[in-house]
Parts: C-alpha cells; structure tokens; sequence
C-alpha cells in the first residue's frame, strides 16, 4: 500500500490535529494498525511508515518510551477527537491526525484501502489504455512520429509536441552540442512552440526533481517553462528532457492552466509511456537514415567513378523517374567544414534531416524539384540543368547565398564547372572540385567558376589541389612592381603591358588599342624594363607576364588573395 496523508486530508478521510505541519501532511504511509489494550508486542513488530489508529480512549495507555518507538518508525497516529492524551502527546512532535465526526475506526480503514486500490486501478487503467493506443498506431502507421503526437495529445487532452535541443539544451554544460535536431513534430494554429520556447535555457534553479509520478512512483525530472508569450496566454509549458549517453532529446506538454506546478500521477504515467515509444522510433529513424545515406553516397561514387555511367539510366534504375532528366548540367560544389558527429548518438539521423533541411530550401529557391542533391562529409554537390541559369554569375549568386546562410561557418566556398552533357558529369565534377579549390583560398571565399580559371586549371595535382605560391610568386615578381609604379607615379605602365601581350607586340596595334605615338609606347616599354629589370625580348619573361596578367585577373576579382601566407 502506498497512501500519502495528504491525500487521505484532501479526500476528508482524516482531519490534521493543530500540531500537525505540512511536512508530515506529505508523508508517505504503507501499512495500517490498531492499538489495542494488552498487546504487549505491538510496539516491538511495529513496521516503518505505519498509520496507527488508537481506540477510543486508549491514549493514556501509551507509555513515553512507545511514543518514542512510533517517532523513529516514521509512524502517524489517529486519535478520537475527544481522546484526553492529545493535550500532552502534541508535545512530543508526532505526527497526529483525527477522526472525523461520526465515524469510526473501521470505517475510516475500509476508506483509506478503498483510496489506495482506487488510486492504483485508475494508474493501471490510464497505463493500459496509453498502451494499447501506441501500440495500436504503431501497428496501423508503422510508428510514424506525427501520428505519435497526434495519439499523445488526444490521450493527455492538451497540445503536445516532440522537440530535441532546438529549445538549447545545448545550454547545459554536462550535454554535448552535437546530437539530434528535430522541431516539434505538432503545432496549433493558435499556438507558436518557437515563440513559447523562445529565451528558455537550462538553469538548475528552475530545475524540478518530480514534475510528475510514472509507473513505480518514478520520477519525471524537468523543466517548467514560462515566458511572456505563455503568460499572455495563460499556459505553461513542462519540459521533460531525456537523455541517453551524450544524446539528448525531450517531451513538451503544455499546460493551458499557469497554476499548474505538478502533472497528476496519470499524466505522469502515460509521457512516462509516451517517451519510451517516441525513444523507439528515434532509433527506428537513425537506422532508416543510415541507410537513406549510404545510398545517396552509393549513387554519387557511381556518377564520379567512371566516363562510361549513362546518367539518364542510373537515375531511371534508382528511382529518380519523378524528375525532368535534361541533356546538359552544370556541377557545383559547395565546401563545409566537417561536422565531428560520429561519435554522437543517431548522428546518421541528424546528418539525413540536416539534407532534407537544405532540399527543402533549395526547392523555395529554384522553384523546381528537378535538380540533384548529394552531400558528403565536407561538401555538398548539385547537379542543376544549364537551362536554369541564363547568366552564371547572377543566375548562382542566390544558390551560394543560400550555401552561405545554410552552412554559417562552416561554408568553405564554392566551384562551379562548365556546362557539361550528361554523359560529362564525372568531368563536370572534377572541374567544380578544382573551381572550389580557388575558391576556398579566395578572398572572403567568394564562389569560383572553372571556365574562368584560364591557365591555372592546369596546375592541378591528382588531388585537386593546387600549390598557389609558385603562381602569386609569378604575380609579385612580374606585374606587381608595375602596378606599385603606376600607384606612385601615375603612370599607364600596367595597361601598356596588357595591351603589349594582348596584341602580340605589334607597335601599330598598341598604339592603335591605347590611342598614343610610338614614341610614348616606346618610352612606357624602356620604364617596364627598368621596373621589371627583365627584357621584353625574352620569351619566358613574356610568358610569366602572360601568366601574371592572367593571376591579377583572379586576384582582382577575389578569386586569390594577392598575399603569401607568411
């Protein structure tokens, strides 16, 4: 038996003497006796958290030394209110409670069994109907979580929703920030959860060690929640985290009544039950994501593998048919820092809905769902149809803003390849992986195109890699000094130059291009010699000027950064 004197106050089954405080009104008590005359043993069996009634007129046969007994059992004792022992018995701070008029001492015994086994059919009764109801639509749905939510708020008569640290959980110091997101999976139309967990972090003062009772008299531990969105209207929110190693992800009920503190023993009982099912299908989608993945890594490997994949046919085999398959693509790779999430729990599942995420996004932007999207650990790849993008610098701009505000800091730049046919996607890869390796060395990462790289898209290892400093070190040598001699003196020393090598140093087409006399040209010629300290006669001097020219380019339009790295 499990009774809390409490609840036989609040029930009327006992009254509380005057010298009764609140803190043993909330005593627990687990069995029931009755003092009787002779029983010269009752006080040595006497069990622990025992309510023990008094016959009538009997307190005077209580000796100090049983009341002392009855103390350290954490025992309460009932008296007739007319018994004459109350008036010195009070003083011996016990826990003392009486009968109500009119009734006896069988009576008040059948009430507080029939309170205690009442009290427990009703728990059992909300158990067993919360089970069959998830296990029904787990059966029917196949435990899919927005039906989950739906069941919860029918059987807790209130708006409830699934969250994980989207309400930053993060906060707290002992949970790692790499773990599962997901938003509430239901929502009212009268009621906003981001603006109701808006401001709510974890502190430990607002920490609740019994928010409410589950199965066993477990305790939910959690959080009550109220800002000034909940308060305008009247509500509260309860937050009940759960956490298993370092995941974490928890339960939100909201209260429609801001008086509430506690939720009953029922309510605690069936989220008790809720949360297990919701824990069950998290794990159930991690699994699912994982395999979502791999295939998703599957197609890409088998896209960029080999020249001979017939593109149209893999997407057809693998049950992309939903989407237009156009002739021609354009590939670009968006760059990221890589997320350390393998060591977190459902991190698969993170990863899958982190790219339904950016689909979604994606599709708002380009208003069509017929585009390819694959992700891999530290990049994102889109295939888009050329058709889409009429002028490529406009036409990706807002696609590499949505890159930039999706990733934040993890954003590592962008390479977009020519437009390649079907037939070409490997090709198309490679070069968007060559325009992304500029593109992260650029000023403010700024996105790179292949088709402007020139000649530097020979400067490649097997890697995609290129070692930028033989190229600035051609720049500062070659057409940095005439660019500081312009500056200083302002001169046209850097425009001779470019018009000298774009008109094959043909005087006539020089001076024609730049409208001055022979003389001035061949003036500005003898300074770049004197600048550069290199004759314009020689071959080699007049390709690294070529090759420079074509670096400014780049450093110009923030392509490369025009510094060494010290």
């Amino acid at each position: 038996m499990d009774l809390l004197l409490n609840n036989l106050i609040s029930s009327h089954i006992l009254l509380p003497a005057a010298c009764v405080s609140r803190a043993y009104q909330q005593s627990e008590i687990h069995q029931i006796a009755v003092f009787e005359q002779g029983c010269s043993s009752f006080f040595d069996t006497l069990e622990k958290m025992t309510l023990v009634f008094i016959q009538k007129d009997m307190g005077n046969c209580l000796a100090h030394k049983h009341l002392l007994r009855l103390k350290t059992r954490d025992c309460a004792l009932v008296f007739y209110p007319d018994d004459p022992a109350l008036t010195w018995i009070s003083a011996l701070d016990l826990p003392v409670f009486l009968l109500p008029d009119n009734t006896n001492i069988s009576q008040t015994i059948a009430q507080c069994y029939h309170l205690a086994y009442s009290s427990m059919q009703k728990l059992a009764e909300a158990s067993l109907e919360t089970m069959e109801r998830l296990s029904r639509e787990v059966l029917e749905h196949k435990g899919g979580n927005r039906y989950i939510i739906k069941v919860a708020m029918d059987l807790l008569e209130c708006p409830v929703a699934f969250a994980t640290p989207d309400f930053h959980l993060q906060k707290a110091p002992s949970i790692p920030p790499e773990y599962l997101v997901q938003p509430p999976l239901y929502t009212e139309d009268s009621f906003d959860w981001d603006l109701a967990l808006d401001s709510f972090q974890i502190k430990t003062a607002c920490s609740h060690s019994c928010l409410a009772e589950g199965v066993g008299g477990a305790k939910l531990k959690g959080y009550v929640h109220q800002n000034q969105y909940c308060r305008r209207h009247g509500c509260r929110i309860f937050i009940i985290p759960i956490t298993d190693d370092s995941n974490c992800y928890g339960y939100l009920f909201l209260s429609q009544d801001e008086r509430v503190e506690t939720l009953s023993s029922e309510k605690g009982i069936k989220i008790q039950q809720l949360l297990a099912i919701l824990k069950f299908e998290i794990i159930k989608s991690d699994e699912i994501a994982h395999t979502v993945n791999r295939y998703y890594d599957f197609l890409l490997d088998e896209l960029i593998e080999s020249d001979q994949t017939d593109f149209k046919k893999l997407m057809q085999k693998y049950g992309l048919v939903q989407k237009v398959i156009y002739d021609q693509y354009y590939v670009m790779i968006a760059g990221r820092s890589p997320l350390n999430t393998l060591d977190i729990p459902f991190h698969e599942l993170l990863t899958s809905q982190q790219f339904n995420l950016l689909y979604d996004q994606m599709v708002n932007t380009l208003k069509t769902i017929n585009f390819f999207l694959f992700e891999r650990k530290d990049c994102i790849v889109v295939l888009l149809p050329s058709r889409m993008i009429k002028d490529t610098t406009d036409g990706f701009a807002p696609l590499v803003s949505l890159f930039q505000h999706f990733l934040q800091d993890r954003y590592q730049g962008a390479g977009i390849s020519q437009v390649v046919p079907t037939k070409m996607v490997r090709q198309g890869y490679l070069q968007a992986l060559k325009a992304l390796a500029v593109s992260q060395h650029s000023l403010e990462k700024a996105p790179c195109f292949y088709e402007k790289l020139g000649i530097l898209r020979y400067f490649f290892d097997h890697s995609d890699n290129m070692d930028f400093a033989p190229l600035l070190q051609i720049y500062q040598d070659y057409i940095l000094p005439i660019v500081r001699y312009d500056e200083q003196h302002g001169a046209e020393l850097l425009p001779t130059l470019t018009a000298y090598i774009t008109c094959c140093s043909s005087p006539s087409a020089i001076c024609s291009a730049l409208y001055i006399h022979k003389n001035t040209l061949y003036s500005r010629l003898n300074k770049i010699t004197q600048v550069l300290g290199k004759s314009l006669s020689d071959s080699e001097v007049i390709f690294n000027i070529s090759m420079g020219l074509k670096i400014q380019t780049l450093i110009q339009t923030g392509i490369l950064q025009g510094e060494l790295d010290p």
